[in-house]
């Protein structure tokens, strides 16, 4: 792990060669620092050893990070890790247009007593027109110097405690942008970084009701407020999933509550009419069923539940 320390003071010759250095890489360390929604894009100041140290991380890292197949992305699918998966840029997401656009010139210098404001560091490589963004994750850990932690370095064979502004990078990327796309492994390392409520999408309160008032006839629901109150998160995953697909339009209430007792989940049918369950753990369990989450084993027999699911021809 490359360790950085926030000083211009010039350090001594490395043997590490910049051969593996991209010739059309910036040489800039990038912070993206701020608000996922708002984020400001500054220069963390290096010697010029350290850049080509911090450049050949980068460029070795995503050698690393292509070691796997692209796939487009897929919200219904659980990535581990195995694959690449990539999406259009969102137009609300901002900051990798401030990078392509950026200069040493009009970049302001990286707070170092602010150092938990960064999320981020970037590097940009690539020839004009064909850039490249390689983004690292920074989590508040890689701060040597954060609040409480006593960082400690030997100097001529006695341990000194460190006092100046100093960091790690992280050990691999967590993103590549380019051609318009954004290339990840972990959409969950990617939301530190930067706000993904549009890649994978959650139904907000106004979805919800929304939800309800075209299902109506579906659906008995007595308190449209307290329906929305208690939706969880994954609840709401679920719904976006099945709004989309539009499969309700091919079920009634009885033969969905037919298909549901298959999975032993019960659902209350009256007057043609599935009852909303009123407790947020309920309502999760329906429409994870809706989404196709709930089956059953056809070795084992048992009831199971995924949160994760793709088609086996698009595998």
């Amino acid at each position: 792990m490359l360790y950085g320390t926030m000083s211009r003071d010039q350090q001594g010759p490395t043997k590490q060669q910049s051969s593996q250095q991209d010739s059309g890489c910036s040489c800039l360390l990038l912070a993206l620092c701020g608000e996922k929604h708002d984020l400001e894009v500054r220069e963390v100041p290096l010697s010029g050893p350290v850049q080509r140290d911090v450049v050949n991380a980068f460029l070795m890292q995503e050698t690393v990070f292509r070691e796997a197949e692209e796939k487009p992305f897929d919200e219904n699918w659980l990535n581990e890790g195995d694959e690449i998966e990539t999406t259009p840029i969102p137009e609300d997401v901002s900051v990798f247009d401030k990078i392509l656009n950026s200069t040493d010139t009009k970049l302001e210098p990286i707070d170092t007593n602010k150092l938990e404001r960064v999320r981020g560091l970037a590097i940009k490589a690539g020839d004009q027109g064909k850039e490249r963004i390689l983004v690292q994750l920074f989590a508040k850990s890689q701060s040597l110097s954060r609040e409480g932690l006593i960082a400690l370095f030997a100097e001529n064979g006695t341990y000194t405690r460190l006092k100046s502004s100093t960091f790690c990078l992280a050990d691999k990327l967590v993103c590549i942008v380019e051609d318009s796309l954004i290339k990840f492994r972990s959409l969950r390392n990617l939301s530190r970084v930067i706000d993904t409520s549009a890649i994978f999408s959650i139904a907000t309160d106004n979805d919800v009701k929304s939800f309800a008032e075209t299902h109506m006839n579906l659906f008995e629901i007595s308190d449209v407020s307290q329906f929305v109150s208690c939706t969880s998160q994954n609840a709401r995953k679920y719904m976006m999933s099945v709004a989309r697909s539009d499969v309700l339009q091919d079920h009634t209430a009885q033969t969905l509550k037919d298909e549901a007792m298959k999975t032993q989940l019960n659902i209350e049918v009256k007057n043609g009419k599935i009852i909303m369950p009123s407790k947020g753990k309920d309502i999760t369990e329906l429409m994870r069923f809706l989404n196709d989450g709930r089956y059953t084993g056809p070795i084992s027999g048992d009831t199971l539940i995924t949160n994760s699911k793709r088609s086996p021809t698009s595998s």
